[in-house]
């Protein structure tokens, strides 16, 4: 049941038959009784032996109690955030009988003013906008708010604008929320400016699609639409669902599901690493019903053991269970113990070798296709392999002892990108092998060189120290009582390994590791790039391959050093030199082959120039070859020559070119052209259609391309006809 506070007769509609189910201000729920008498096992319902009463109560309906206010957004707890949605968009809070009352911009001011506090105390608490959990929830309310911002007028980013107002008015009470007020506000402001486009493009391409159902007569939106609107410009589904539901409308949501489940399946297809792992997942499966491979490989580099399965893996031909394989054959052994590594957490499986007292088996890679199932895959060098013998089986030292330094390496990287960003930045993922590694981050900020410069020279003055790396297993509740780092939400048993480096770095880690960072020798960052939203990744080398490549960069800077005939140091300042020289001459150079261009313009169409009033002005440049290298940007100053030639007065011009075998268009004209009703614009878009490609821009100027070479000449003729006949000239 639950509980009502009455605002009073003068509070509510006036109507005879005004009660608790009334849409009118009079009456607020507060509080909330629930009577727990029985338990349900999904079947059948039985009485409870102590029966109960769970009591919730409205905190801030409570408040607009004891305020006298109906509605907790006239509140004090509101009142600042309502001014500011006011002041930004001109909208205000109305109630039934006041000017202008308007029960939608209500419905949008609440939501804004709910959202927008919502988010700030979300990113305070660590949540950040992701999709899928409690990332996804924040994104969807920044979405929403963007929308209803929308709504009523409001076309700039606002979003920290409000949530500035939040912040000052709860950080006294709520701390967290000045202190990750900056980033909130840059987090908040990426994710805004990435809808509003995305709003923007699905919401025209909805309207279009919904005001197509209305002449139809039908009542729902085809699902085919609302995923081609998810898949291709990222509208989500929910926000789909919601416009429609403002219109009358309905949507299949079984159908899209099936839709995005046919999509998952592909990406899936796509991105499959290993397809014949997938393949013979069913074998593996029972193999492992039987066989528990032990690993002992974090104390051993080589070991004695026995040779418990084979399988054929031949190219081309069916993979099966075998007794043994021959010189030359290809194949899988799975051993009952092993050193070997298998591909996992981002660390690629270890190479290496088998010796049975028949033959030599050369491993090339290892994996894990199922919980504790090692399988070596690679081919017999010589002799034969068979089950059952025992063999002794060894790593590539080498190649293990790069991925050692690399895996370390992806440690103290991940420490000093959050010594340098804070405790933010996430790391997305890691791939480790023996030559470089790669370290996958999310972060809401680009960083600069000094920033990644310092981080890795963090990195090198911590492996200058040669800190201790331990390795150790422990419970998962003492891990996080040492504040481990456990990445990707990965679900873990009650024990777990942590790599432990100094007294800096912990993280939850399977796998291989130096013993002091001095061993890494030395680390450089080869690239940092953007990979996606908000998604970054690092290349980076470590040893010798870091060496190599400091030395070629030196053998690199000692050439230009002796081509330039300077001593290296001052290398930098001549480069820039000769670099501002050059486009000081590329310059003059293009200035001069515009006037030359112009020119010639001129010279070939002076007889039809001089005839008219107005200056009609058309050239196709791929027609000649001492012009032909003009790019659009060219084409355009050609143009404006040409325009000051005639000062600036009734002149129209179209001019041509091919790159790259596709036609490229210009069309400019001068001010009182346009206010004779030419559109440089609207022209742009009709000729598109000729030369099978698009177009637009200003009345007075526009470009536009396409993919058809052969329709250069009729755009062009078509862009002359149509000014003739707007300004009267039509021959």
């Amino acid at each position: 049941t639950e509980i009502y506070y009455d605002f009073g007769y003068e509070a509510g509609c006036g109507k005879p038959d005004c009660s608790l189910n009334c849409d009118c201000s009079r009456f607020l729920e507060i509080w909330n009784l629930v009577f727990t008498q029985y338990n349900f096992d999904g079947k059948k319902y039985t009485e409870l032996p102590k029966k109960n009463i769970d009591t919730g109560m409205g905190a801030e309906r409570i408040i607009a109690v004891l305020e006298g206010k109906s509605s907790i957004f006239r509140t004090t707890l509101f009142k600042k955030i309502l001014k500011k949605i006011q002041e930004i968009s001109g909208k205000r809070l109305t109630s039934p009988g006041d000017d202008g009352f308007d029960t939608d911009a209500n419905r949008a001011i609440r939501i804004l003013a709910d959202h927008i506090r919502a988010i700030y105390f979300l990113i305070s608490d660590g949540v950040t906008p992701s999709n899928e959990g409690r990332g996804y929830i924040l994104r969807r309310i920044i979405r929403r708010a963007v929308r209803f911002g929308k709504q009523i007028g409001i076309n700039d980013y606002f979003i920290n604008d409000i949530g500035m107002v939040v912040v000052n008015q709860y950080s006294p009470h709520y701390p967290g929320l000045s202190e990750k007020s900056r980033f909130a506000a840059k987090l908040v402001l990426d994710e805004e400016k990435r809808f509003t486009k995305t709003l923007k493009e699905g919401s025209r391409l909805l309207a279009e699609k919904i005001s197509g159902i209305k002449d139809t007569g039908r009542d729902f939106l085809d699902p085919k639409d609302a995923f081609r609107l998810y898949e291709t410009y990222g509208f989500p589904v929910e926000l789909t669902t919601e416009i429609l539901d403002e219109n009358g409308l309905k949507l299949d949501h079984d159908k899209f599901e099936h839709y995005f489940r046919q999509h998952t399946e592909k990406s899936k297809k796509k991105t499959s690493f290993d397809k014949k792992i997938d393949k013979n997942l069913d074998l593996y499966r029972n193999l492992a019903k039987e066989i528990r491979v032990e690993f002992l490989g974090y104390e051993k580099d080589q070991a004695n053991t026995v040779i418990e399965k084979i399988i054929s893996s031949p190219d081309g031909g069916s993979t099966m269970l075998t007794e043994e394989l021959s010189a030359g054959e290809k194949g899988e052994i799975i051993l009952k113990d092993t050193v070997f590594y298998g591909e996992k957490g981002g660390q690629v499986g270890d190479p290496g070798i088998i010796r049975s007292k028949g033959g030599i088996f050369i491993v090339k890679d290892t994996q894990i296709p199922v919980e504790n199932l090692f399988i070596h895959k690679g081919f017999v060098k010589e002799g034969k392999i068979k089950t059952g013998e025992e063999a002794d089986i060894e790593v590539n030292n080498i190649t293990r002892r790069d991925i050692r330094k690399n895996h370390t390496s992806t440690h103290l990287l991940h420490w000093a990108l959050r010594n340098v960003f804070g405790d933010q930045l996430k790391q997305s993922g890691s791939f480790v092998s023996s030559d470089r590694f790669r370290f996958d981050y999310s972060i809401y900020d680009t960083p600069s060189g000094e920033q990644i410069e310092k981080v890795e020279r963090l990195v090198n003055e911590k492996i200058q120290r040669d800190d201790p790396v331990r390795c150790f297993e422990t419970t998962r509740d003492y891990a996080q009582q040492l504040g481990t780092i456990a990445l990707f939400d990965e679900k873990y048993g009650k024990f777990v390994r942590i790599v432990e480096t100094g007294n800096y770095s912990r993280e939850l880690c399977g796998g291989l590791h130096v013993r002091r960072t001095g061993q890494i020798g030395l680390f450089i960052i080869i690239s940092d790039s953007s990979i996606g939203a908000n998604l970054r990744r690092i290349e980076a080398v470590t040893g010798m391959y870091a060496f190599n490549i400091l030395k070629n960069k030196e053998g690199i800077l000692e050439s230009i050093s002796e081509n330039l005939e300077v001593d290296f140091k001052k290398v930098p300042e001549t480069v820039k030199k000769l670099k501002e020289e050059n486009i000081k001459i590329s310059e003059e150079l293009i200035s001069l082959r515009v006037k030359i261009s112009a020119g010639n313009i001129l010279k070939v169409m002076k007889e039809e120039i001089d005839k008219e009033e107005y200056k009609i002005i058309y050239y196709n440049f791929s027609k000649d070859s001492a012009f032909s290298f003009l790019d659009i940007k060219s084409m355009g100053q050609v143009s404006d020559f040409l325009k000051d030639s005639f000062k600036n007065l009734k002149t129209f011009i179209a001019l041509g070119n091919l790159n790259e075998g596709k036609p490229v268009i210009i069309l400019s004209c001068t001010k009182d052209m346009v206010e004779s009703g030419v559109d440089c614009g609207k022209l742009a878009r009709e000729m598109g259609k000729i030369v099978k490609g698009g177009g637009g821009g200003r009345p007075d100027y526009a470009q536009l391309g396409g993919a058809d070479p052969f329709s250069l000449d009729k755009a062009i003729e078509y862009a002359v006809s149509s000014v003739r006949k707007t300004a009267g000239l039509a021959k």
